[in-house]
């Protein structure tokens, strides 16, 4: 499931929206009453929990895992190929969507299904995400206490970037037990974003796409100092296996890391153990 939503996220980024826009179809839950929520993307799963509203939950999609709570809730589809026809049976109030569900949102207006968009490509869309959501759910306070969070962890992340800044790979999927189909995080991606606040610089800054394919002749003449395997297949046994012939600085002085935390595939709230996790992965660099 994990390299299925990569693959979904890596399909849907050459979408450069950044942007919330609240589209009620049917005016919203008046004050003091609670709201039925489906969430359609991880992303927006974890904004909603993040202002404290996880109990408006009453669906989510095939990839939502946190909080833990929300995998017993009923699911409606994946990221690419909601359901509607679960979402309706559902009964909600409100559906949180992608810039990618255009149709099944304009389906669920014909329902009289209100609907928030939310694009989540970088760091500013999470805020963006927080203040309108917040809005919506007249939840405006805990948005703006979550949003300062993010901006002192960032403001603390910044203040103790390493004065060398190590030349970073991070790799978003590849096949399992190989290195063949690589999949990188390119400049103007959630994780290129995360590692300039924490100092490291993108070995691919040049490349000029989001998540660029990548082949292991890219990898050579990269010369990364550190490999960071996001992908599914490096959350197996023996996984850094696959890197040991690699002849590149990140392979021979040890510095390729295994990362699995879901806050680092997608954009998350919980940007604070995000950048907590790069910075130890690459601190320990030349």
């Amino acid at each position: 499931m994990r390299r299925t939503l990569a693959l979904a996220l890596i399909a849907v980024a050459t979408s450069l929206a950044v942007s919330c826009d609240s589209q009620p179809a049917t005016p919203p839950p008046p004050a003091g009453q609670s709201a039925r929520i489906v969430t359609l993307m991880p992303s927006g799963t974890e904004v909603v929990a993040a202002l404290g509203a996880a109990g408006m939950l009453v669906g989510v999609d095939d990839y939502s895992v946190f909080p833990p709570e929300v995998k017993r809730l009923p699911k409606v589809g994946s990221f690419t190929g909601p359901n509607l026809e679960s979402i309706v049976a559902l009964h909600p109030t409100l559906v949180i969507v992608d810039d990618i569900h255009r149709d099944a949102e304009k389906a669920l207006h014909g329902a009289g299904i209100a609907t928030v968009q939310c694009a989540f490509h970088a760091l500013g869309d999470v805020e963006a995400a927080l203040h309108t959501v917040g809005a919506t759910l007249q939840r405006s306070s805990q948005a703006d206490a979550v949003i300062a969070e993010i901006h002192a962890a960032i403001a603390n992340a910044t203040a103790h970037r390493p004065a060398h800044h190590p030349k970073v790979l991070a790799i978003i999927d590849r096949e399992t037990g190989g290195l063949g189909g690589m999949v990188a995080a390119g400049p103007g991606s959630w994780v290129d974003e995360l590692l300039a606040v924490v100092g490291g610089d993108n070995a691919l800054a040049t490349s000029g796409v989001r998540y660029p394919k990548i082949s292991i002749e890219e990898v050579l003449a990269a010369k990364p100092d550190v490999i960071l395997d996001l992908s599914y297949a490096g959350s197996g046994p023996n996984a850094a296996a696959a890197w040991h012939d690699v002849a590149v600085p990140a392979v021979s002085a040890g510095h390729v890391v295994m990362l699995s935390e879901p806050y680092l595939m997608a954009p998350s709230p919980r940007i604070a153990p995000a950048l907590a996790a790069l910075a130890k992965a690459i601190q320990t660099a030349p």
